[in-house]
């Protein structure tokens, strides 16, 4: 430990008092890093001894010792582990005896765990490394290799392999590349330690393009070995993105892929399993592809939308944005000094002062002090609730609406305003992360930061978005899909008042306004438009009389009638929520245009509340997850624009829900706006227009 870190094995509590360890919840002193805390420790060896010369420490880093002391102490007690705890564990009783397999078999049966039953299948005899469908097993011992000539050996002519990279302690000491393990088949694997001489001989073979690899997760290994200047290639088949096509929405961690498929805690010979896995994934894709039709199958959604989009993320996420942080804290600021003004007004109609950011608090100003009526409101744990869509009942009352203007102001603040900052590179550049196998529709997600969720509306969010810049001689085009999902619930339906209404270039909300209330379309007020496109959207998301009542702030009996009108002027919209809801309840799962599948096994619970939410999603899942796979098609698509024609003058920087920013050569920018248009309007084929809307801009806040 003192050798790889710069200090004894007995001094981590201590690194954890300072650092703090984040996946374990522990704070540490705040603005204090990896590097301070080990020059902090090598000069003055425990966390005491620290605080005992504070004077002799700069004050910078003084100062923030001094503010968080207490979490420092108590950040290194919960990082302590206490040797003196008596352990009375038997290890003998922990031994994995075998069990009454029929018995369970015919209670699985009962209860209706049929995957369950493939598991516990076969041999009378537990075997944990026995393969639960194709009899496959894991075996053999790990070979470590040291030269190139034993590599070469080891692979001979076979032309595809399984890598796996084992990594080091996670955000407590960094990541960085231990092990590369890699299998020719399911029987024999190598492990090779990482260090300098045998990545000289293991560069070759990673940056192979004809050597084929079977790996868990690409886009990390593409990042991993970037770092250490390799161009990993060859990428064939992607184990984490399979599991996702096959379970969408399940954890498709590997340790827990490991586990469902082998009963296995821990990733032994993870090279292997990632060769049987390969073959189990493979197996089921063309089971699930072989019953869909027109050549749009799982099997093509993996090969030609999410495999080749690998690549593309992990270029933009290597690339980043340029975050102005002298923007952030001038407008830091000033929210600061808006926010005061906000308290102000607040305790002025409460009466008296009191932590606005404290639900209890909160809630007993509102309904015990000002004797709020909580007709309708949630009842929690710990009082009445507080929560934004609770509030939203009470706009009448002024001081909610000042409280929703503070709640707003204060999450730009500390979310974005003080967090981002922190988290830029020396290039001013923000790295975000994609993700391509959480979101159960096939939509991307951001995180680390998310940028996706950086609001878009209101004066302060356009100032916000503001400060990402280009770089010096660039511009922001970007590209933005108009009303997609609506337009592909006029695809998917076929309902000819809707898909006339696209191909006119009408306003659909003013259109769905003037015949649900009754009304000319140039009668239509702005206030009938917003609660039209909340039943827009509202009823492609499946809501009922009781949500659109609740969404358009209207009554519910209204909102039921609304829901006669909308269905009897859209009757094809109708039609087609009718046959998903049957056709999920039939089959067990829905399916995007495309060939994206997810499973509903709620849809038939007896628990009214969870079967109702399983046809929500069976009903908006065709739509938005078809709306997913085109905004990804788009993006291999202006991929393939700037490869062809583009390649010195535009980078793709960021992908946000249904818009597309590309960061451009100044002088090439009309030329890339009009490409980028065309080429995603054409990206896929609707039977109605497929608009998207561009815009140039020197930030992202003026497009």
């Amino acid at each position: 430990v003192a050798e790889k870190y710069g200090f004894g094995a007995t001094q981590i509590p201590d690194y954890k008092g300072l650092a703090g360890d984040a996946p374990d919840n522990i704070p540490g002193v705040t603005g204090i890093g990896a590097k301070t805390a080990t020059t902090l420790l090598q000069s003055f060896s425990t966390l005491e001894n620290i605080y005992a010369h504070l004077p002799e420490i700069k004050e910078s880093v003084r100062k923030k010792l001094e503010t968080d002391k207490e979490k420092a102490f108590l950040s290194k007690e919960l990082g302590t582990i206490h040797l003196e705890t008596p352990v009375t564990l038997d290890l003998s009783a922990c031994v994995t005896k075998d069990f009454d397999r029929k018995m369970v078999t015919n209670l699985f049966q009962e209860l209706g765990f049929f995957s369950l039953i493939k598991r516990i299948s076969g041999d009378e005899e537990v075997s944990s490394k026995q393969n639960v469908e194709g009899g496959k097993k894991t075996k053999g011992k790990t070979k470590k290799i040291t030269t190139k000539e034993a590599l070469e050996t080891f692979l001979g002519k076979t032309k595809e392999v399984s890598v796996y990279v084992s990594q080091g302690e996670g955000t407590l000491f960094g990541v960085g590349i231990e092990t590369v393990h890699i299998a020719v088949d399911e029987e024999s694997e190598v492990v090779v330690l990482w260090d300098e001489e045998t990545k000289k001989f293991l560069q070759a073979f990673l940056e192979d393009e004809a050597r084929k690899k079977i790996v868990y997760d690409g886009k990390s290994l593409l990042h991993l070995f970037k770092k250490e200047g390799i161009d990993f290639r060859g990428i064939s088949f992607d184990i984490m993105l399979a599991a996702y096509l096959l379970h969408s929405g399940s954890n498709v961690d590997f340790s827990y892929i490991i586990l469902e498929e082998f009963g296995e805690e821990g990733i032994a010979m993870p090279a292997q399993k990632i060769a049987v896995l390969q073959k189990i994934f493979e197996t089921r894709i063309d089971e699930v592809s072989k019953t869909q039709t027109g050549g749009k199958t799982l099997r093509t959604v993996l090969e030609q939308i999410e495999m080749p989009l690998v690549p593309i993320l992990h270029t933009m996420e290597e690339q980043g944005v340029i975050l102005n942080t002298g923007k952030f804290q001038t407008l830091s600021i000033e929210l600061t000094q808006e926010l005061g003004v906000l308290e102000k007004d607040i305790y002025a109609l409460s009466g008296r002062e009191f932590n606005i950011n404290s639900p209890k608090q909160l809630s007993e100003i509102l309904f015990q002090d000002l004797q709020i009526p909580t007709t309708n409101i949630k009842k929690t744990k710990t009082g009445i609730s507080t929560a934004s869509l609770e509030l939203q009942k009470l706009q009448e009352y002024p001081i909610i609406q000042k409280i929703e203007g503070y709640r707003e102001l204060f999450k730009l603040k500390t979310t974005y305003l003080d967090a981002l900052p922190l988290l830029v590179d020396t290039h001013s550049r923000l790295h975000t992360t994609y993700y391509q196998a959480v979101a159960a529709t096939g939509r991307l997600s951001s995180a680390d930061p998310n940028l996706q969720n950086i609001p878009a509306r209101g004066e302060w969010s356009v100032l916000v978005r503001g400060a990402f810049e280009p770089a010096p001689g660039y511009v922001f085009v970007g590209a933005d899909y108009s009303q997609i999902e609506l337009r592909v619930m006029a695809h998917l339906s076929g309902d000819t008042s809707l898909m006339k209404s696209f191909k006119n270039k009408e306003d659909v909300h003013t259109k769905t306004a003037s015949i649900v209330f009754k009304v000319k379309p140039e009668a239509v007020t702005p206030d009938m438009r917003r609660q039209a496109k909340v039943f827009n959207f509202g009823i492609m998301y499946g809501m009922g009389a009781y949500g659109l009542a609740q969404a358009a702030k209207i009554d519910q009996n209204i909102a039921a009638q609304f829901i006669v009108a909308y269905f009897k002027k859209f009757a094809g919209v109708a039609t087609f929520i009718e046959e998903m809801r049957l056709g999920a309840r039939e089959k067990g799962f829905v399916e995007t245009e495309l060939g994206r599948r997810r499973y509903t096994p709620e849809i038939t619970s007896r628990n009214v509340q969870v079967a109702r939410s399983a046809e929500r999603m069976a009903i908006n899942m065709p739509i938005q997850g078809l709306a997913a796979d085109i905004m990804k098609l788009s993006m291999l698509a202006v991929a393939k624009l700037i490869e062809e024609g583009f390649k010195e003058s535009v980078k793709m920087v960021l992908q946000v829900h249904d818009e597309l920013i590309c960061e451009v050569r100044e002088d090439q920018s009309e030329i890339f706006a009009r490409a980028m248009k065309k080429t995603m309007e054409e990206a896929y084929p609707l039977n109605v227009p497929l608009v998207a809307e561009t815009a140039i801009g020197k930030n992202w806040g003026e497009i």
